[in-house]
């Protein structure tokens, strides 16, 4: 399947993509000129002005461009695409077809069988009202060895419990812990903890009354703080899974990312795994695959920032 990544492989982080359209402009110009990590200012074919006041760059492996006078004319090569292609979709497949065809860059564009198959179910998860639905899960206090739920909750109650400064200090101790079995021991016994994909009686694949239509994913083993907020900020701009909730772990080198998934055509173990080759294949970002089971537990850290 065609994606932004593919493409900018292809095109030299998407300078072709820009120069491509800027010849179509200004066929007896020299359109680009490259320096280090930027081009020259070269002309706006879309500003009325048309002066030399585009400025293109390369930004973390993507070409982007801005205006330097008219600062409305800003975004990466896929929005400067937009403007040329004037693509009339909802979805940005079209327009990265159109790229592939008119740059020649041959590649697949056959949709695979599990992109089909997202397509299908996104279109149930657009049908579902979001003022009528209000996720509800059970939340068991103490620690991972207690069973027994002791209330059923929802986003906001535990959005108030993450900023709580008294949950401050455990997950203060448990990061200062030396070894990892240290840590694994400690989270277990003084953590509280909610299980986001449902209610139970009690903690047991078995024990599910009603579903939430939430699904957790764990991303662990990040310890450059600097590559947890890149993975974060990518998280949140997902087009196809909004973020109903996405915090720090417990350990403070992973991420817990909550998502509204639609349980109509596949099973909470199918869209899990879904879920996890979407992003492997998209972003790259390994997940931990440990959590596909329905009354999977997650615990309670303090995050000031979820």
């Amino acid at each position: 399947m065609i994606t932004k990544q593919h493409i900018l492989q292809k095109t030299h982080y998407g300078l072709k993509i820009f120069a491509y359209i800027l010849r179509q402009y200004y066929p007896k110009e020299t359109v680009l000129r490259v320096s280090a990590n930027k081009c020259r200012p070269t002309y706006n074919p879309f500003s009325k002005h048309q002066r030399k006041t585009l400025q293109i760059k390369i930004v973390n492996h993507c070409a982007t461009y801005i205006d330097l006078e008219d600062t409305i004319y800003k975004g990466d090569v896929f929005d400067f695409a937009q403007l040329y292609f004037k693509v009339d979709t909802d979805t940005e497949l079209e327009l990265l077809l159109k790229i592939n065809d008119t740059l020649h860059l041959n590649l697949e564009t056959k949709l695979s069988r599990y992109s089909l198959r997202q397509a299908y179910i996104q279109k149930y998860l657009d049908m579902i009202p979001d003022t009528k639905w209000e996720p509800r899960f059970s939340y068991f206090s103490k620690n991972l060895y207690n069973l027994i739920p002791s209330r059923t909750i929802g986003l906001l109650d535990v959005y108030q419990m993450l900023t709580d400064t008294s949950r401050k200090y455990r997950t203060a101790h448990l990061r200062k812990l030396s070894s990892e079995k240290e840590q694994k021991e400690y989270k277990k016994k003084h953590f509280d903890y909610v299980t986001f994909s449902g209610v139970f009686t009690r903690r047991n694949n078995n024990a599910l009354r009603t579903h939430s239509k939430l699904l957790t994913i764990d991303i662990d083993g990040i310890p450059n703080a600097t590559e947890l907020m890149d993975i974060k900020k990518i998280l949140l701009k997902d087009p196809y899974f909004p973020s109903q909730l996405l915090f720090m772990s417990p350990r403070g080198n992973g991420l817990k990312w909550i998502i509204k998934i639609a349980l109509d055509e596949v099973s909470h173990t199918e869209y899990f795994q879904a879920v996890i080759n979407y992003v492997k294949e998209t972003y790259t970002i390994q997940i931990d695959t440990s959590g596909s089971d329905v009354s999977r537990g997650c615990l309670l850290p303090y995050d000031p920032n979820p």
